[in-house]
């Protein structure tokens, strides 16, 4: 056969896979090439927010509304034109589906795994709000480089690359937790937990700027420790005095509930550990508290359990929840990342929640607004103006996976968890 026959054949049977190609794939992927990184990152009842980035700097608005073909609702940006974007749109009703578009000039953004174009507002638990709680973790003091995977005890050599940020004098450790700290004081809770790792090197002036920042805080404020804020050979324990701590695990009441802030770290390396005292502790002030509804809060996920958690700590963390069932949740910190699973007891389940980090991806803390009947959980993101570059930086960590590792799912940022028959008995109306 000639070679210009060939050539002919090869066209006529290749022609409409081009055009499958083009259609498909290439020509939307430069219909939005302007647009991109879209993420749906907080529903509540009445708002939802987004985060995105755009190729040059402009500004954008947000289309939304009842159905697909009828977002007749929109929601603009203001002020100078930007590259990073977030954007809250307030004023929805709870327990309703909405459809969203992000339109940047001509461009409108797609639907993605992190951004679907659509969501159903939360439906708040029955009765009255009695108080609400903020969670912050892993501020990470004097840290130069974020994404890094180190062992406990390793100070240097990482498993992965990280990412450094371009200003010196104003570090991102800063501008984030700094920006996390004003936006607690906007949401004013009653309280907020610090769930571990305030620090980097757990050093007197990295403990000092963390109090200095947190001592901005317009409420009281509660922390514990994390693997970062070990003794090791330390002359003293500065966590502790610092914070003017007596012990670095205790309890306090809120509103009827009891809340108990556990030390799970071993001071000499940062190890998962809990100590046969401070066990003994824990299920001495779980049964003289068995009338009162329970939080608790540790900086290693010990329920849920990963590499690093002590087994033996693992089972004995839940056969102590098991046999409490004023327990409600356990929160965490230690991953940066949003994850939730729910331990079940027989009927009963018990919410195991990681809490994102401020200081990179996902960047934000939670807001936990407590119920007569259950509580709502909704993930908050830093947004100053750095903070959301420095968001659009970190999505790059762990080679492109942070979004898959650290983001979480929505309803792992966002949901309602209603009390179990036995826990609303027990809470004060």
């Amino acid at each position: 056969m000639k070679k210009s026959v060939k050539w002919h054949i090869w066209i006529a049977s290749e022609v409409p896979r081009v055009f499958v190609l083009l259609f498909v794939f290439i020509i939307p992927f430069l219909l939005y090439a302007g647009i991109s990184n879209p993420e749906l990152l907080s529903v509540t009842e009445n708002s939802f927010a987004l985060y995105w980035d755009t190729d040059k700097a402009e500004l954008c608005a947000i289309n939304y509304g009842a159905t697909r073909s009828n977002m007749d609702k929109s929601w603009a940006e203001s002020g100078k034109p930007k590259k990073f974007h977030f954007l809250e749109v307030k004023g929805l009703k709870p327990g309703k589906e909405y459809y969203y578009q992000i339109k940047c000039g001509q461009e409108k953004s797609r639907q993605t795994r992190m951004s679907p174009g659509r969501f159903t507002t939360l439906t708040l638990p029955a009765g009255k709000q009695l108080f609400s709680f903020a969670v912050l973790t892993d501020m990470h003091i004097k840290e130069d480089v974020a994404g890094l995977i180190l062992l406990p005890g390793a100070k240097k050599a990482s498993l992965i690359p990280g990412f450094k940020w371009k200003d010196p004098d104003d570090p991102y450790w800063n501008f984030t937790n700094r920006n996390a700290i004003e936006r607690i004081n906007q949401l004013k809770p009653d309280f907020t937990i610090v769930n571990g790792d305030l620090t980097s090197w757990f050093t007197e002036d990295e403990f000092l700027i963390a109090k200095q920042m947190l001592d901005k805080l317009q409420m009281p404020y509660y922390v514990l420790r994390g693997n970062h804020d070990r003794v090791e050979d330390q002359p003293e324990d500065l966590f502790k005095k610092v914070f003017g701590l007596k012990q670095s695990y205790y309890s306090f009441e809120q509103g009827g509930f009891l809340f108990i802030c556990l030390d799970s770290v071993r001071l000499k390396d940062g190890w998962e550990d809990i100590s046969q005292e401070q066990w003994q502790w824990l299920e001495s002030t779980l049964r003289g508290n068995a009338l009162e509804p329970t939080f608790i809060f540790t900086h290693y996920q010990i329920g849920i359990g990963a590499p690093g958690i002590n087994k033996d700590d693992q089972k004995r963390f839940l056969s102590i929840l098991e046999q409490n069932p004023q327990t409600i949740a356990c929160f965490y910190g230690h991953q940066h990342g949003a994850r939730v699973e729910m331990l079940k007891f027989g009927e009963r389940t018990v919410p195991q929640i990681i809490v994102p980090t401020a200081k990179e991806y996902p960047s934000g803390f939670a807001l936990v607004r407590v119920f007569e009947t259950g509580f709502v959980y909704n993930f908050q993101s830093t947004d100053c103006e750095n903070c959301l570059e420095w968001r659009s930086i970190t999505r790059g960590e762990y080679f492109g996976l942070a979004p898959e590792i650290n983001g979480g799912s929505l309803s792992e940022r966002n949901f309602v968890y209603p009390f179990p028959l036995e826990i609303q008995a027990l809470v004060k109306k």
